[in-house]
């Protein structure tokens, strides 16, 4: 009977220590799984941040490079004189430049003071940048003026429209009449076109007479068009000019004076065309 019993509990310790090296291996088993699973989320983990850590990277780089190429392109194109002059002011109208000097190349000058503006033009070898030094002591070929007066009365004042229709009548063609008169060793000759008054003066003592420039000019309003004044306009010529200031294209708009000077009078009356387009 002892025999059997203790053959009995040999066996069931037998089957205890079977049973806890079973439970050992699972549970190593099961701890390798975990700590493969961990190394894989972490794996993952650190992919995904160096993914996003090159994709931040790039968008920061990025509007860098195009702000580069932005001022890059910018600095490699250069303003001429008269892209620059309505750069700085941007609600201005000047003249065309073609029309300035007959296609030659032109440098400009520009000041501002006390509510004139005034723009110089030069007849130069190549082109110039705005208020180029090169300019100083040369010899203007036009001017474009801007004065904005107080009132309207003091502005057309500044216009001093001039027209005497007490002259001897003289057939201008397209149906205008002028008036010529004679004094002071000149003769003007004056006619008026809608809020414009004309004149022409020429040089008595050269026996010159203003009669083919007037004509000349009627021919060519005929098919181009003044700015509209408000309320006046004057147009003075000469027919020998001495320089840019002998004929003058002036109009006022309500507060404001323009003002065009050129050497050559059917440039100065081009001028003005020219803005109106």
């Amino acid at each position: 009977m002892k025999k059997y019993l203790l053959l009995f509990s040999a066996l069931f310790v037998l089957a205890a220590c079977n049973s806890g090296n079973n439970d050992s291996k699972e549970n190593t088993t099961d701890s390798t799984i975990v700590t493969t699973d961990h190394s894989k989320q972490s794996t993952s983990s650190s992919t995904k941040n160096s993914s996003t850590a090159n994709t931040t990277s790039v968008t920061q780089t990025k509007p860098q490079n195009e702000s580069s190429q932005t001022n890059s392109s910018h600095e490699n194109h250069a303003l001429s004189a008269m892209e620059e002059l309505q750069a700085n002011y941007p609600n201005e109208i000047f003249p065309d430049p073609a029309t300035i000097s007959g296609g030659k190349p032109i440098g400009v000058a520009v000041s501002e003071e006390s509510q004139l503006l005034t723009v110089t033009y030069y007849v130069v070898e190549k082109a110039t940048p705005l208020n180029d030094p090169i300019l100083n002591g040369q010899s203007p070929i036009a001017q474009f003026q801007r004065k904005i007066f107080s009132t309207k009365e003091a502005a057309q004042d500044e216009v001093g429209q001039t027209y005497d229709p007490n002259g001897q009548p003289v057939d201008l063609g397209y149906d205008i009449t002028g008036y010529q008169t004679a004094g002071a060793g000149s003769s003007f000759l004056m006619w008026q076109e809608g809020n414009w008054s004309l004149a022409v003066q020429a040089n008595n003592l050269e026996q010159e007479s203003p009669l083919p420039l007037a004509k000349q000019t009627v021919g060519y309003l005929e098919r181009a068009f003044l700015p509209i004044p408000h309320e006046v306009g004057q147009i003075s010529f000469r027919v020998t000019p001495s320089d840019y200031q002998a004929n003058q294209v002036v109009w006022q708009d309500n507060q404001t004076v323009y003002t065009i000077m050129n050497a050559d009078s059917m440039s100065s009356l081009k001028m003005a065309v020219s803005m109106t387009k």
